[in-house]
């Protein structure tokens, strides 16, 4: 089965889920670079429109990941430039005819493969990341594109089965047409990490991602203040690093030393150290999908701390590979912190569960590309 795979993204699931499938199939791989927080290349390097990943220098450490000689990177533009982004869609589409694949999967909503989803749309698949918009996010371009696509493309995949019985009924779908699969471990982080010495001597919470009002953040900080206030964990530190606008008074949380702020985007190598470097990785959402966050904590086998919304739980296995507790509560984080806080050992068996479920078990990359092999045959 010869497969095109249309992304706006470049490393994180992808990367890790196109090496799965290149074991059963052929995969051409296309990629956006548009903004460096959604996948980490800088379209300032390219010279041209369309590049193979042979030319460009940030994909060579992923060279056993994916084949670099039926990967493409696009120069992006913004959607606002609509004749702009329409030609290039025009030459993606001139590329894809000349590979001439039997499916094509599509990640994403954007323009920039918009004549191909035209032309091709009986033979593609649809990944939706994310089945509802988060709340603080429901803009207006994003719907609109949503709904073009969900109407052109009829076979779906989620990426997680809580939200499937909900998406079906919303939107009125068939059954038959929605499939699942899953995230597993973003493996391009153990390419990025650093020979940074680690620190043992604390233990160290984390929080990273983009910075948003759905991330719950506040809830967090509150209940690390809380914890400072007692006065019982000397050796206890945070850590909230990741670019975007805060939606409340950050400023009373930078006075203290324990608590330190990266309001900044996260290169991949900074992003592998804190993780490396982490006890346990906190993701106090209000309201999910699936998270990327959760499998990049994965691929250092770092438990998770996570509210149950969305599909977090079945990502986060409760005291198994971390923490589920309810969203919008500050006290509940206090009390999952110190759980794993005050039991090392729970902390290593969480890891060890991990690494057994992720690395080689049914929540492996190769299971869930298994998924998505069954859901192309849909495609006739």
């Amino acid at each position: 089965m010869k497969i095109a795979f249309l992304s706006t993204f470049a490393l994180d699931a992808n990367i890790s889920l196109i090496h799965a499938l290149r074991k059963k199939s052929d995969v051409y791989f296309f990629t956006e670079a548009l903004y460096e927080i959604y996948n980490f290349l800088d379209k300032k390097k390219l010279t041209k429109a369309i590049s193979k990943g042979t030319e460009v220098d940030q994909l060579e450490c992923f060279r056993d990941l994916i084949d670099l000689d039926k990967t493409f990177v696009i120069k992006g533009t913004r959607n606002a430039n609509v004749i702009k982004k329409l030609f290039i869609s025009y030459q993606i589409h001139q590329y894809l005819k000349k590979i001439n694949p039997d499916v094509i999967i599509i990640d994403n909503s954007m323009l920039t493969y918009f004549v191909s989803t035209l032309a091709f749309r009986k033979k593609m698949l649809l990944v939706v990341h994310d089945p509802f918009l988060h709340s603080g996010e429901n803009f207006f371009i994003d719907r609109y594109l949503r709904k073009i696509h969900f109407g052109l493309i009829r076979q779906k995949m989620l990426l997680n089965e809580n939200q499937k019985n909900e998406f079906i009924a919303h939107y009125n779908y068939s059954p038959k047409d929605i499939h699942t699969s899953f995230l597993s471990v973003y493996d391009f982080l153990n390419y990025c990490k650093t020979n940074k010495p680690v620190d043992s001597g604390n233990f160290n919470i984390l929080f990273f991602g983009r910075i948003s009002p759905y991330k719950g953040i506040k809830f967090l900080l509150d209940a690390f203040v809380d914890i400072l206030s007692t006065k019982k964990y000397p050796n206890i530190t945070l850590t909230i690093a990741g670019s975007g606008n805060f939606d409340f008074e950050i400023e009373h949380y930078r006075q203290y030393p324990e608590i330190k702020i990266l309001n900044e985007y996260i290169y991949p190598e900074n992003l592998a150290d804190l993780i490396f470097n982490s006890s346990v990785v906190v993701c106090p959402y209000i309201d999910a999908t699936q998270s990327g966050v959760v499998m990049s904590a994965y691929a250092f086998k770092k438990p998770v701390i996570a509210t149950n919304v969305g599909g977090l739980p079945e990502m986060v296995k409760d005291q198994s590979t971390g923490i589920i507790i309810e969203p919008k509560n500050s006290e509940a984080i206090t009390n999952a912190i110190l759980e794993l806080y005050n039991n090392s050992y729970l902390l290593e068996i969480m890891s060890q569960n991990i690494e057994k479920l992720y690395f080689s078990g049914e929540k492996s990359w190769a299971s869930s590309a298994d998924r998505f092999i069954e859901a192309l045959k849909n495609i006739k």
